[in-house]
């Protein structure tokens, strides 16, 4: 099984219990499909999950998101992104940043953190099985 099959799986069986921090302290939303969930970096009108909500990564003029944010993970030259907290712990990075180092835990492209969610918040959308199954099966 490859790594990113073993994240996919990890971001599946987190959803709605996973919460995304700020380097500065700033809570970032819950790891959620939910898209009516107040506190959802899933939800498009929320402060956690659109465009212009302030504390969302999603926000490309904000402080947490966009390409020039001081915490934000789009930011390529940023030296403390947001990073996931699961049962208390540490264990994602999310940053665009090659060059960063997180001492061991997994760095994951900003992007795909929020895809994930949002594939599976849509209505009868298998999207993790048929990931999981293209991967088991080498794209074939």
């Amino acid at each position: 099984m490859s790594i990113l099959v073993s994240i996919l799986d990890f971001l599946v069986s987190i959803n709605g219990v996973g919460k995304l921090w700020a380097a500065d302290g700033q809570f970032l939303g819950v790891l959620s499909s939910d898209r009516y969930d107040s506190n959802s970096i899933n939800n498009p009108d929320g402060m956690y999950g659109g465009t212009y909500g302030i504390y969302s990564i999603s926000n490309p003029y904000g402080v947490y998101g966009g390409t020039y944010g001081i915490y934000s993970p789009y930011n390529t030259y940023c030296i403390n992104p947001p990073f996931v907290v699961y049962q208390g712990q540490v264990v994602l990075v999310l940053s665009k940043n090659a060059n960063f180092q997180s001492n061991g835990v997994p760095v994951i492209d900003p992007d795909l953190l929020v895809s994930v969610y949002a594939k599976i918040g849509q209505p009868q959308n298998p999207f993790y099985s048929s990931v999981a199954s293209k991967f088991d099966s080498g794209w074939g």
